[in-house]
């Protein structure tokens, strides 16, 4: 089965009332998994298809009563889920449990919720989203119906031809997106966010040839953008990266900011790629921390010492 015929599969199922008990969606990207749980959410709840805007789809994306979310749950938390599921829906047909980032359960926790996917209560479904399936529980991943969602094989191609868009900006939206043309398309209409990665470049800059430890602009930044801070963090990714690429390879071809090529060749120039390296290390652990309920002020001002820290260590000039 194809990757499109599998998620097509996984909405007609919820459109249609013929779901099986238990889901896995797999997907790199949690922004692109939650997109399509909540599609199937609006397909099941909704009393016109899924059509997004009546009171049933606005309570579903708002917060609905017979719709149980968790993150990475412990025990207890999915203890509170089992006793969820098996009372009567209050205002629906059905139940439903959500688990975001199971991939990162302990294994206590996952052992917990064995019996429940063996057997789930009548009119109730469970939907696992993780980044991975290596991540999850053999016996965890047995008793779930696998959405496997997964980018395109050219995805900077198919990215040009399908918006109709120059390279340089198909090269920026494959990366962005990482390689899920719904996604690519969502940023590529965004406006806002076009031009707040152009403040999160110059931040990134910035950062490198800053001769003092100051974080407190960059921490506000970040906490002003609090609720975009996932794709905040994919595009400083981005940035580091293109320098690290360029450092080893010395090939422009290769810089996916091209409208930043000369500043990432001069970073390039001027500091290792080592230094580089262990910058993008500390944002993707950092990325990591802020899929769960963290200090949002402190894990950020720890990044940027940590970032300025790993550049000042490994500073060519």
């Amino acid at each position: 089965m194809t990757k499109d015929n599998m998620r097509q599969r996984f909405l007609d199922a919820a459109e249609q009332k013929h779901m099986l008990g238990a889901y896995l969606v797999i997907c790199p990207r949690p922004d692109v998994a939650k997109r399509l749980v909540n599609e199937f959410l609006l397909r099941l709840y909704c009393k016109k298809g899924g059509c997004g805007v009546c009171a049933d789809c606005r309570k579903v994306l708002g917060g609905h009563v017979d719709i149980m979310r968790l993150c990475s749950p412990r025990v207890e938390e999915f203890r509170q889920a089992i006793s969820f599921i098996g009372s009567k829906a209050y205002e629906a047909e059905y139940k439903t449990v959500i688990i975001e980032n199971a991939d990162d359960m302990t294994d206590a926790a996952a052992n917990s919720m064995l019996k429940t996917l063996e057997q789930p209560p009548k009119n109730t479904v469970i939907i696992l989203e993780a980044r991975s399936v290596s991540g999850v529980l053999p016996t965890i991943a047995s008793r779930c119906a696998a959405v496997y969602l997964l980018p395109e094989s050219d995805a900077e191609t198919t990215i040009q031809n399908e918006l109709g868009i120059n390279k340089a900006r198909a090269a920026v939206l494959s990366d962005l997106s990482g390689g899920f043309l719904d996604e690519a398309k969502r940023i590529d209409k965004d406006a806002e966010f076009w031009a707040l990665r152009q403040i999160i470049l110059e931040h990134c800059h910035k950062l490198l040839y800053q001769k003092t430890m100051s974080i407190s602009t960059y921490a506000d930044f970040l906490e002003k953008n609090k609720e975009n801070i996932i794709p905040v963090l994919c595009v400083m990714q981005s940035y580091f990266r293109d320098i690290c690429f360029y450092s080893k390879t010395k090939n422009k071809e290769f810089i996916t900011n091209k409208d930043k090529t000369e500043q990432i060749a001069k970073a390039a120039a001027d500091f290792t790629s080592g230094a580089i390296s262990n910058i993008i290390r500390v944002i993707l652990e950092t990325e990591r921390k802020f899929l769960f309920a963290v200090n949002f002020r402190l894990a950020a001002e720890k990044m940027f010492f940590d970032i300025l820290e790993e550049k000042s260590r490994w500073k060519k000039l």
